[in-house]
C-alpha cells in the first residue's frame, strides 16, 4: 500500500471525499508496536528486570503477565489498524495516552511522565487528519454491545461474589493494569474475570479495525448504466461478466467506464479489466483504490489484462494463466494441425446431430426448460460457480443479450448448448453444458460454428475459456519445482479441470491473452486465496426467473 506523497479522489460520490496521505504513518505504526514490544516483555522478564524499566514509560507499575500479554497483543493490533490508517487505531492511541496522562496527574503514577505523554497526545491530535478509514456504523454498534456486557458480566461478578472494589472491576472488565491480588469472597474471580476482560479488550480492538462490510450489489439502475458500458468497442472481453448480479459497481468522474467487484474476507475483487470507455479507465481505477482505501477493504483484480496493469499503480501482479483467443478471420479448419478438429465435427454430422444459435430472449419457455435440463445433468445436479469468467442467471431471461448455440441429436431433442455475450470487439464464451452420454465432438462442432458466426457479423474475436497455470502445462521441460505443480494440477484436475480444458482449448490453435492477479501486498495473500477460492469454487446466487427481460447491452451480440 501506499503510505505517503500520495493523492486519492474519488471519481464518484459513493467514494466519498479526497483522501489525502501527504506524509507517511509507519514511523507512528512502529512506535506503537515497540510499546507493544515492552509491555509485553517487561511482564515475562524475571522482576525486577532491566526490561521493566522502558515499561515504566507507558505504565504506571507492572502488570500482571497474562494482562500484559493481552495489552501487547491489543497495541500490536492497533499498530496494525495505524498502518492501514484506521481512525479507530487513532482513537484507541488517543485513549490509551489520555487515560495515562490522567492517572500520572492524578498521582497515581509517576509524575515525570505527564509532560511526556502530553506532547504524545498533542502530536496525535495533530495528526488525526492521515487516519480517514472511519469504523462501519455497524461495526461501533456491535463493539458498543460487547463492550457493554463485557460490563455487565464484570460487575455482576463482583456482586455476586462480593467484597471487590469500584476500582479491581475496572480494571478486570478492561483488563488492564490488575496485579492480580486475591480479592475478598472468591480467590479465583480475579483470575476469571481478568481473563474476560482481556479477551473482551482483543475482540473489541477486532470489531472496530475490521474493514466495512460487504456492500449490497448493485441494482438494476446500476446493472443498466454497467451494459451500456459493456458495449462500448474499447471493453474488455471480459467486461459482460461484470453484469452478475453479485457485483456492486464504482464507476468514473464522467461515468463512462466503471468497474464491477465483490467483497469477501474483506478483500474487495474486481473481476478483470474496467469496463466501458478505456479513456476514463485510469480514473475509475482511482476511485476504485480510493473506495478500498475509504472502508478498509483490500483491492484485488482477478483477471487483470497485462496492458491495464500499469494503471493499477503499485498493486503487485502474479500471472496465473491466460485467456483463450479464437480468431474469426484467421480460422479456419484446414491443415494437419486442425485434424482433431475436423474428425469431430465429422463424428457429429455422421451421429445425425444438428445445431441452431438463437438469441436469448427468443428462446420459447418449452426450449429453455429443456436447456436447464441439460445444464443440471452435466453438472450431475451441482449448483453453477465461477466469477471472473461467468455469467449467472443462467437462461432465466436477466441477460436476454446473449446468445445461445444449441446442439439437438437425430431425434431432434437438446443435447448440449453454449452461451455466448457480447464483448467489447468480440464475443465471450460463458457457459459450455452437454449432456451425459451426448455424442463426441458436440462441443467442438458448437465453437465451430460460433467463430463462423461471429466472422458473419463482423466480430473480430471469440473468447473461449480461461487456461490457468498455461505456462507450466506447455512447457516442455520443468524444475523440481515446476515438476511439482505441475503433477498437483493434474492429480486435482478432476476437481477444478484446469488441465483437461487447457487441452481441449488447445485443439483450436488459439492464441492466448496473460491474464493476472493484483493484490496490495503479500500479506494479503492468505485472505487473497480464500476469497478467490470462494468466489470461483463457491456456490453462486440461487438463479430467480426474470418477468420481464432486464439488463441488456445496447449493442446486441446477434446485431439484429
Amino acid at each position: 500500500m501506499r503510505t505517503g506523497g500520495s493523492s486519492w479522489k474519488a471519481g464518484d460520490p459513493q467514494a466519498g471525499p479526497v483522501i489525502r496521505s501527504d506524509r507517511p504513518v509507519w514511523p507512528l505504526a512502529l512506535a506503537t508496536m515497540l510499546v507493544a514490544v515492552m509491555v509485553t516483555a517487561a511482564a515475562l522478564a524475571p522482576p525486577p528486570g532491566w526490561l521493566g524499566r522502558p515499561a515504566l514509560l507507558v505504565t504506571d507499575g507492572p502488570l500482571a503477565p497474562a494482562h500484559a500479554l493481552a495489552l501487547g497483543l491489543a497495541l500490536a493490533l492497533v499498530a496494525r489498524g495505524v498502518l492501514l490508517r484506521r481512525r479507530a487505531a487513532w482513537y484507541g492511541l488517543v485513549l490509551l495516552v489520555l487515560l495515562d496522562l490522567l492517572t500520572a496527574l492524578a498521582g497515581g503514577g509517576a509524575a515525570w511522565r505527564a509532560p511526556l505523554l502530553a506532547a504524545v497526545l498533542a502530536c496525535l491530535w495533530l495528526e488525526r487528519g492521515r487516519f480517514p478509514v472511519r469504523p462501519h456504523p455497524e461495526r461501533v454498534r456491535a463493539a458498543a454491545k460487547a463492550g457493554a456486557l463485557l460490563v455487565v458480566v464484570a460487575v455482576a461478578g463482583s456482586l455476586l461474589f462480593g467484597g471487590v472494589s469500584v476500582r479491581s472491576v475496572g480494571q478486570v472488565a478492561g483488563g488492564l493494569g490488575a496485579t492480580g491480588a486475591p480479592m475478598d469472597g472468591a480467590s479465583w474471580l480475579p483470575d476469571v474475570l481478568g481473563l474476560a476482560g482481556a479477551a473482551g479488550l482483543l475482540l473489541l480492538v477486532v470489531m472496530l479495525l475490521a474493514p466495512d462490510p460487504a456492500p449490497p450489489p448493485g441494482d438494476e439502475v446500476e446493472r443498466r448504466r454497467v451494459a451500456g458500458l459493456v458495449a462500448h468497442p474499447g471493453s474488455d472481453t471480459l467486461a459482460p461478466f461484470a453484469l452478475r448480479r453479485d457485483k456492486a459497481y464504482v464507476f468514473s468522474a464522467d461515468g463512462r467506464a466503471a468497474i464491477g467487484y465483490r467483497v469477501l474476507f474483506g478483500v474487495a475483487v474486481a473481476g478483470g479489466d474496467p469496463v466501458g470507455d478505456p479513456a476514463s479507465h485510469a480514473d475509475v481505477v482511482r476511485s476504485f483504490l480510493a473506495q478500498c482505501r475509504k472502508t478498509g477493504w483490500r483491492p484485488a483484480v482477478l483477471g487483470a489484462g497485462d496492458g491495464l496493469l500499469p494503471v493499477w499503480g503499485s498493486l503487485r501482479s502474479i500471472g496465473v494463466g491466460d485467456e483463450v483467443i479464437v480468431r474469426p478471420g484467421e480460422f479456419s479448419l484446414s491443415g494437419r494441425q486442425m485434424r482433431n478438429v475436423r474428425q469431430a465435427v465429422k463424428r457429429t454430422v455422421n451421429a445425425g446431430v444438428t445445431t441452431h444459435i438463437v438469441p436469448e430472449r427468443e428462446l420459447d419457455p418449452r426450449l429453455r426448460e429443456r436447456l436447464l435440463d441439460v445444464a443440471s445433468r452435466s453438472l450431475g445436479g451441482a449448483a453453477e460457480r465461477g466469477f471472473a469468467m461467468s455469467l449467472d442467471e443462467l437462461l432465466t431471461g436477466h441477460h436476454p443479450g446473449a446468445v445461445v448455440a444449441v446442439a439437438y441429436d437425430e431425434d431432434k431433442e437438446p443435447i448440449a448448448f453454449q452461451r455466448y455475450v457480447t464483448a467489447g470487439e468480440g464475443i465471450s464464451l460463458d457457459a459450455m453444458r452437454r449432456a451425459p452420454g451426448g455424442p463426441n465432438g458436440v462441443n467442438e462442432r458448437l465453437i465451430v460454428e460460433m467463430v463462423e458466426y461471429a466472422a458473419d457479423r463482423g466480430h473480430g474475436v471469440v473468447s473461449l475459456n480461461f487456461a490457468a497455470f498455461r505456462a507450466l502445462l506447455d512447457a516442455e521441460e520443468r524444475s523440481v519445482l515446476q515438476k511439482a505443480g505441475h503433477r498437483a494440477l493434474h492429480l486435482l484436475d478432476p476437481w477444478i479441470a484446469a488441465e483437461s480444458l487447457y487441452l481441449f482449448d488447445k485443439k483450436f490453435r488459439p492464441s492466448y491473452k496473460p491474464r493476472s492477479v493484483a493484490f496490495r501486498s503479500w500479506f494479503d495473500v492468505p485472505w487473497l486465496a480464500a476469497a478467490l477460492l470462494t468466489l470461483e469454487f463457491g456456490r453462486t446466487r440461487p438463479a430467480r426467473r426474470a418477468a420481464e427481460h432486464v439488463t441488456e447491452p445496447v449493442r446486441r451480440l446477434s446485431r439484429l
